[in-house]
């Protein structure tokens, strides 16, 4: 049964309360005085399915806070294992799907299982900035690979130029924060042959894998018939799908069981084993089972500001910005205007009072100076006030300039 007018109730410029949200979402609206629109933190600004709301209402009612087993609820395992193989062609077992604290959780675990003082790891440039932290925290060594941030594609022939003897994970992100990218399977396969024929195995972070734009198809890496496919650790959760970052709820699809007890271990020594509360998990179990209809509307909506939102940014003076296929954020090109990301940053707050986040190192690695990032996980309203007032910014420093 279809949802009358979903899109429109559900997305409204009235579903965002700021003062509300400022009190809420400390890392955006909260980050900044009032005034300021925050196209920051990859963080809807609606809420998630009612379903969740509901079922974590009902589940709190009776006043109970008891503690759950470290390995989570066997009942949301389960549910993880069916949606990986019914949505994504993952056979997992149960035992093979690892809980997590979010998914920079699940990130930091598998890289700390798998990696040593001294080993290589080789991510993507740019990419999000919690691959490089995770490297970093287990002592091994970032090893970039550029991609093209003009087509958003990555070569696995300059992947591959990267191995050496001392690399000891290949790290992935699909759908690609920042640059939108949604790897094809050609594209994936040629790596995971790549991985396989040298005995390496691979961290696919696939959490947006449900924000992707038809014709594009997510593929996950681990679902194809490949010979690295019992060396794949697949990363997924909620925050993405369903606007819910704030239940810290993550999965590692291990390649097998015992990939998942090491994993499980892993993180009980780094006292991360007990950090999945209750009634997280019953929310969890509620966008599972019930939250795709909120899914398929919210996807819509995201379309329609994603086409409406890369059409303005063309139009302005000195700025290029492609259409991702999936994702809802955007990274367009600055270079043009004169300024570099973080000169442009400091720009928008100051004379727009919109807060974008640099293309630095710092934030994505070397290779993403001259972008900005934006998300559009808002309304048409605020989206078009944040871009008028984009706008007037760009073409002041334009005729500043001459």
């Amino acid at each position: 049964m279809s949802l009358p007018d979903v899109t429109g109730s559900l997305f409204a410029d009235s579903r965002i309360r700021p003062a509300l949200l400022r009190g809420r979402s400390p890392v955006r609206w909260g980050a900044y005085p009032p005034g300021v629109i925050p196209l920051t933190a990859a963080e809807p600004d609606f809420p998630g399915p009612q379903a969740v709301t509901d079922a974590m209402t009902a589940f709190l009612a009776d006043g109970y806070f008891t503690y759950a087993p470290p390995e989570g609820f066997g009942e949301l395992r389960e549910t993880f294992s069916e949606v990986a193989k019914d949505r994504y062609g993952i056979d997992a077992s149960p035992d093979r799907v690892v809980l997590t604290s979010g998914t920079s959780a699940a990130l930091w675990g598998v890289v700390r299982m798998l990696c040593r003082e001294g080993d290589e790891c080789v991510l993507l440039d740019p990419v999000d900035l919690l691959f490089g932290q995770a490297i970093d925290a287990a002592g091994a060594r970032r090893v970039y690979c550029p991609m093209d941030k003009t087509t958003g594609q990555l070569d696995p022939d300059r992947l591959a130029s990267l191995i050496s003897p001392r690399t000891a994970l290949i790290c992935l992100c699909n759908p690609h924060n920042p640059l939108g990218t949604v790897f094809t399977e050609e594209t994936l396969r040629t790596v995971a042959e790549m991985a396989a024929a040298r005995g390496i195995p691979i961290l696919s972070d696939e959490v947006w894998n449900e924000i992707v734009y038809p014709p594009a198809v997510h593929v996950a890496m681990a679902g194809m018939e490949t010979a690295n496919r019992a060396r794949i650790y697949t990363v997924n959760g909620l925050s993405k799908t369903f606007a819910l970052p704030g239940l810290r709820i993550g999965c590692v699809i291990a390649p097998s069981t015992r990939e998942a007890i090491d994993l499980q271990l892993t993180f009980e020594r780094l006292g991360a084993a007990y950090s999945l509360t209750p009634f997280a998990q019953i929310g969890a179990l509620a966008a599972l089972r019930d939250g795709w209809p909120w899914r398929d509307a919210f996807l819509e909506h995201l379309r329609e500001m994603r086409d409406y939102t890369v059409e303005r940014l063309n139009a302005m003076p000195g700025i290029s910005c492609g259409r991702p296929d999936g994702t809802y954020v955007l990274f367009p090109d600055v270079t043009a205007t004169g300024l570099g990301s973080q000169a442009m940053t400091d720009l928008l707050l100051k004379e727009a009072r919109v807060a974008v986040v640099a293309g630095t190192n710092e934030w994505f690695g070397p290779g993403a100076e001259g972008g900005i990032r934006i998300s559009y996980a808002t309304s048409r309203g605020m989206m078009k006030e944040a871009l008028d007032r984009i706008e007037r910014a760009v073409e002041t420093l334009a005729t500043l300039h001459g």
